[in-house]
């Protein structure tokens, strides 16, 4: 498998422009199936660590539409690793201040900066924690630039009928709709929710479990919401010039209406009791969103304007649904690995569902270069071992934020914020180093049975297994789920 590459040592200005130094050719193969934030990066990352990758991708073309999304500190120090790119995110992302609301649209606080406060940070010399709110296409756009500037051509159009394993030839890889194969010595699963990938990992797919809301989720031009005067004069810009993200709470219903220099993007979750296909691209008219809003006691003119402005192309209705946490990532021979959704899907409610794509992608194209081409079957589990119990862990945190956001009064501001989420656990931590450091141990855990703990979960907790069942039953029998440990 060949792509055309850039100079293996680039480094400084070239025709792709600025690039990172690359690690010398590790001689490993690998087909990554899906160009989404996760698959993108991973992208970037095998080939920053040496390695000969390839990209296709189902659509046709690249993502142009979506809502917005954030990723944090963890995440964002991978774009330190590709100087043209930190800019262009620095910049892309929107830097947006912050008021609360009740689900009327009464104000109850702010507008002021979004800010993290590590409260538990002792150590004065550790970089403070970031989020970044970033629009789906633009940062799309920003991948796929800079996957391009490698000299990597991503495929679009390749539709995945089946994953394969062979054992006997060291490969593994795809079957497409149109009868052609693909292979590769490791083979990336980034194709999201419902990967065929999973009946190489786990035998079957992971069962999915509606949580009873949905999601309405759109982005468009801003001029088409800004041509209604009561919107524009609602979504001003400050005289700092600031845009403002609006955010209102109500009894199992919250929403989103935010506007950048070129951008309208709004969210609602509400309250869904039918059983829906789970899908990000699947469309609704904005007049069915207005019959939901109709029954929101109070429910806003303006916010019911915004809606209508929105173009039927541009908004989505996405099924919540809840799923167990999946320990296995990897096929039996190693050669095929998930990332992202495919291994680990987050509620919103979690705000961590980019950070921890972003986070395997580091993790595995590190963990295959240090393994090399001949062990690289033990660095996908390597990687999976490194990840699983984090990942669990800030999925346990989804479902705690999801039922504290559904269950709270629209005007107790305390119950908006995700909890867990200011931990140093999270922000601070580095998934590159962290594979580096730990690589050897869990290696000699997986080959010789020797103990190994994971660092990168909350300080003193014990991961236990857990179901969404066992976390949901507490709730009802008016227990709290239990966070054992340095949580926050």
């Amino acid at each position: 498998m060949t792509c055309p590459q850039a100079n293996e040592n680039s480094q400084g200005s070239t025709d792709f422009g600025r690039l990172p130094e690359r690690k010398p050719a590790s001689g490993i193969t690998v087909l990554i199936i899906g160009a989404g934030v996760g698959g993108l990066l991973a992208c970037l990352e095998c080939w920053r660590q040496g390695h000969d990758v390839r990209i296709v991708e189902r659509s046709a073309s690249r993502m142009q539409s979506g809502d917005g999304f954030t990723i944090g500190s963890s995440a964002l120090r991978a774009f330190r690793n590709w100087p043209e790119m930190e800019d262009e995110e620095d910049r892309i992302a929107m830097n947006m201040w912050v008021s609360w609301h009740k689900i009327n649209g009464e104000k109850i606080s702010g507008p002021g900066p979004f800010e993290l406060h590590a409260g538990n940070v002792k150590d004065d010399t550790v970089e403070p924690p970031k989020v970044h709110r970033h629009s789906r296409p633009k940062f799309h756009k920003m991948l796929s630039k800079q996957v391009e500037r490698t000299g990597t051509t991503i495929e679009y159009g390749k539709r995945v009928k089946s994953y394969f394993e062979n054992i006997q030839t060291n490969k593994a890889g795809v079957i497409l709709d149109d009868g052609n194969i693909i292979e590769a010595d490791v083979v990336i699963a980034a194709d999201g929710v419902g990967s065929k990938s999973s009946q190489v990992t786990m035998g079957h797919e992971i069962r999915a479990r509606p949580t009873g809301y949905s999601i309405y989720r759109a982005a468009f031009p801003v001029e088409l919401a800004l041509s209604d005067p009561v919107v524009a004069e609602r979504f001003q810009v400050l005289e700092n010039g600031k845009f403002v993200a609006e955010m209102w709470m109500g009894d199992g219903v919250h929403a989103m209406f935010a506007r950048s220099e070129d951008e309208m993007s709004w969210a609602l979750n509400y309250p869904d009791r039918e059983v829906g296909i789970e899908s990000w691209s699947a469309l609704v008219d904005p007049k069915t969103v207005l019959k939901t809003t109709a029954n929101i006691p109070g429910w806003a003119d303006v916010a019911d304007r915004v809606i209508k402005a929105t173009p039927k192309e541009h908004l989505h209705d996405f099924k919540l649904m809840w799923r167990e946490p999946q320990p296995c990532w990897t096929s039996s021979g190693g050669r095929v690995v998930q990332i992202g959704d495919a291994a680990h899907t987050f509620l919103p409610s979690s705000g961590n569902g980019g950070t921890q794509a972003i986070e395997d992608a580091i993790s595995l194209a590190a963990c295959l270069h240090i393994a090399g081409k001949d062990n690289a079957p033990w660095a996908t589990r390597v990687h999976n071992k490194l990840r699983f119990e984090r990942v669990a862990c800030l999925q346990k945190l989804g479902v705690v934020n999801h039922e504290l956001r559904n269950r709270s009064s629209n005007a107790d501001v305390s119950q908006t914020m995700p909890v867990g989420l200011l931990g140093s656990w999270i922000w601070s931590h580095d998934p590159e180093r962290y594979a580096i450091d730990n690589y050897g141990k869990v290696l000699a855990h997986l080959k010789n049975g020797t103990p190994f703990q994971s660092t990168n979960i909350p300080p003193g907790h014990v991961y236990k297994p857990w179901t969404i069942d066992e976390l949901l039953q507490a709730k009802e029998s008016g227990k709290e789920i239990e966070l054992d440990g340095d949580w926050d």
